[in-house]
């Protein structure tokens, strides 16, 4: 195996100590990590931390990757009021994550009543909010969900057929550094 001598001012020594502890003491596999991220970020693709939370009901984990988005679509079904918007990204390992939310969707007129409501009761309640509950009847919780694909045509009936489409096309397409 080739080896290669790193030379780190006196400065940085602390960063590489510290680098090293995380790493369970493998820095050749941590650098190697670090330096195939920043020629991703550095291509000029749009590679860059992906900040996005994934669960339900208000209780969310963060999950953070690194990608970049390629296309975005959103579907209504009247029938349940419910709307669900698809993000699709690519990994900087070539693989393609898709960010589901899954959200009720209540009418505008509703919306604005409950927004008078919950506005008339923190006046009323003034200092002490707690004293006075807020209706939460109808609120429903929304998902989401962070899934994982090997390829795009792993997501053939996963996402709606006009993303699907347009994944397809970017894919194919010439990325141009103009």
């Amino acid at each position: 195996m080739p080896n290669k001598t790193i030379y780190v001012p006196d400065a940085d020594l602390q960063v590489f100590d510290q680098a090293q502890k995380v790493s369970g003491n493998n820095l050749s596999a941590t650098i190697v990590q670090a330096l195939r991220f920043f020629i991703k970020i550095g291509e000029g693709k749009g590679f860059e931390q992906v900040d996005v939370s994934e669960g339900e009901s208000g209780f969310y984990r963060r999950k953070r990757f690194i990608g970049r988005e390629l296309a975005s679509a959103g579907v209504y079904d009247d029938a349940a009021e419910r709307s669900t918007n698809f993000v699709v990204y690519e990994t900087v390992h070539g693989r393609y994550a898709v960010l589901i939310t899954e959200e009720k969707k209540i009418p505008l007129e509703q919306s604005i009543e409950r927004e008078l409501e919950k506005r008339i009761i923190e006046r009323l309640a003034g200092e002490d909010k707690r004293s006075i509950q807020i209706s939460k009847e109808e609120e429903v919780p929304d998902v989401r969900r962070l899934e994982v694909y090997d390829s795009i045509d792993m997501l053939a009936g996963r996402v709606p057929d006009d993303l699907y489409r347009a994944l397809h096309e970017i894919k194919d397409s010439e990325f141009l550094d103009i």
